[in-house]
C-alpha cells in the first residue's frame, strides 16, 4: 500500500496532543470536559483516565492522539494537522463529549454533511460550531480524506487500543460496527494550512453578528489571495492575416444585413396610431365612513409596534445589570464566564442603540430609550471584560454545574410576552 510523507511542518498546529508513527492510518481524539480558560498552557494538568487514553492509543500505533475541547478552533487545529498527513485516515473519537458544548458531536457532523454558508457545522448541537479561521477548501479536503470511528462514551483504554490496531490491518477487520483496515494513503496532495486566527473568540459571536462576520471573513480571503497569471498566445503573422481577412468579410456582410433592413423599414407602410381613450381623472371625493379612520390607524400601529419591541428588550436589562454586578463582587470578577456574559451584553446593546436610531419612532420617543441604553451600557462597561481562569476549576466556584453570569445574561430570552409602553 501507498505511503507517503506528511507536509515539512507537519503537525501544521500546537495543541494538547501526541505524536506517534506519522505513517499510521489513525488519529485520536478524546473528549476533554473543562470549562474555557482552561487549556493548554493554562490547564495545570489532564485528568488521569484521559491522559491514559491518550497515552495508550499513541503506544499502540496512533499517528497522533490527544484532546479536544472546543467545537470551534479546536477543531480547526484538528483539520490543519490531519490535512497534512495524508496518510491519517481515521479519527477515533472517545470519552465524554463536553458538556454544553457537544464537541465530539460537532466533529462527527463535519465529517458527515460539511459545514453551510455561515462557515456553520451542519446538523451540530454545538453551542457555537463555526470554522471561521481556516479554508473551506481543507475542510472538503479532511472531510473526503478522513472517516470517523464513533466512539463517544467510551473511556476503556483497551477498546481505544484495539481500535488502533484494526485500522493499520492490512486486511478487513471487524471492530464494533465497523470494518476497518489501512487502504493507504489519501490519493490527493496534502495540505499545509493554519489558523488565520482572524477570530479568536468565536464563542462571543451572537447569532445576529455571524452573517456580516462571515462575509468579513470571506472577502479578506479574496484580497489575500494572489492574481492567477496571465496566459499570453503566440500567433504567427500568417494566421494574423487570414484572420483579419475573416473578419472583414464578417464585417461587409453585416453591414449589407443592416441596409437590407433599413430598406425594409423604409417601405413598410406606416400604420396609423390609434389614440388612446382620454379617460377623465376622477376629482378626489371625501368620504365620511370608516374606512378613512382604519387608514389612520394602520399607519399609526407601525411605530407603535417598534416601540413596544425596544421598551421590550429594555424591560430585562435592569435584571441583567443586577446579575452581573453581584457576580462581579465575587468570584467571578477573576473567572471566565462574566468577561463573556459581560462582551455579550455590550454588544446587544450597542445594535439595539443602533436599531433605536435607524427606527421610525418618533424623536420624543428616541430621547427616552437611547439614554436608557447609554446608562446600562456604561454599567456594563465598569464590569469585568478580560476573561480569567475558570473559578470551578480553581476550585472557587461551589454552585454546581450552572453558572450564575450565563444565567444574568440568559434573562433578556425570558422576555417573551409583550406589554404596553405603561409596564
Amino acid at each position: 500500500m501507498l505511503k507517503v510523507s506528511p507536509v515539512a511542518d507537519y503537525p501544521i498546529e500546537e495543541g494538547c496532543f501526541l505524536c506517534g508513527n506519522h505513517y499510521s492510518p489513525v488519529a485520536v481524539v478524546v473528549m476533554l470536559n473543562a470549562p474555557y480558560g482552561t487549556m493548554p498552557p493554562e490547564v495545570k494538568s489532564i485528568p488521569p483516565e484521559i491522559d491514559k487514553l491518550v497515552r495508550s492509543a499513541v503506544e499502540t500505533g496512533a499517528a497522533l492522539s490527544g484532546t479536544l475541547q472546543t467545537e470551534n478552533i479546536g477543531i480547526e487545529k484538528i483539520v490543519c494537522n490531519i490535512v497534512g498527513n495524508p496518510n491519517i485516515r481515521y479519527i477515533v473519537v472517545c470519552g465524554i463529549d463536553v458538556e454544553g458544548h457537544h464537541t465530539g458531536d460537532a466533529l462527527r457532523a463535519l465529517v458527515e454533511n460539511g459545514i453551510d454558508q455561515r462557515r456553520t457545522i451542519i446538523g451540530s448541537t454545538a453551542a457555537t460550531p463555526y470554522l471561521l479561521n481556516i479554508p473551506k477548501e481543507s475542510i472538503e479536503h479532511f472531510r473526503k480524506q478522513a472517516t470517523v470511528i464513533d466512539l463517544l462514551g467510551e473511556m476503556s483504554p483497551e477498546v481505544i487500543s484495539k481500535a488502533v490496531w484494526s485500522c493499520y490491518q492490512e486486511k478487513p477487520t471487524p471492530f464494533v460496527n465497523y470494518t476497518l483496515y489501512d487502504p493507504g494513503a489519501y490519493p490527493e496532495q496534502p495540505m499545509s494550512c493554519r489558523l488565520s486566527w482572524r477570530v479568536k473568540q468565536p464563542e462571543t459571536i451572537e447569532e445576529w453578528e455571524l452573517e456580516d462576520l462571515v462575509k468579513e471573513v470571506d472577502e479578506q480571503k479574496a484580497v489575500a489571495l494572489p492574481q492567477e497569471k496571465e496566459v499570453s498566445m503566440k500567433v504567427s503573422e500568417p494566421k494574423v492575416a487570414a484572420l483579419a481577412s475573416h473578419l472583414s468579410r464578417i464585417a461587409e456582410e453585416l453591414s449589407q444585413i443592416a441596409k437590407i433592413l433599413a430598406e425594409g423599414v423604409d417601405k413598410k407602410p406606416i400604420a396609423p396610431v390609434k389614440e388612446a381613450p382620454v379617460v377623465e381623472e376622477a376629482k378626489p371625493v371625501c368620504v365620511v365612513g370608516e374606512e378613512a379612520p382604519a387608514a389612520v390607524a394602520q399607519a399609526v400601529a407601525e411605530p407603535m409596534e417598534e416601540e413596544l419591541y425596544f421598551h421590550n428588550q429594555l424591560r430585562a436589562y435592569p435584571g441583567i445589570m443586577a446579575g452581573l454586578s453581584a457576580c462581579d463582587k465575587d468570584v467571578c470578577h477573576d473567572g471566565c464566564s462574566l468577561p463573556a456574559a459581560v462582551n455579550s451584553i455590550i454588544k446587544k446593546l450597542g445594535k439595539l442603540r443602533k436599531d433605536v436610531e435607524a427606527s421610525s419612532i418618533s424623536e420624543q420617543r428616541k430621547g427616552e430609550f437611547l439614554p436608557r441604553i447609554d446608562g446600562f451600557l456604561e454599567a456594563a462597561e465598569t464590569l469585568s471584560t478580560e476573561p480569567g481562569p475558570c473559578q470551578k476549576t480553581e476550585g472557587n466556584c461551589t454552585i454546581g454545574s450552572g453558572c450564575l453570569a450565563t444565567g444574568a445574561a440568559d434573562l433578556l430570552k425570558q422576555v417573551t410576552e409583550p406589554a404596553s409602553l405603561n409596564q
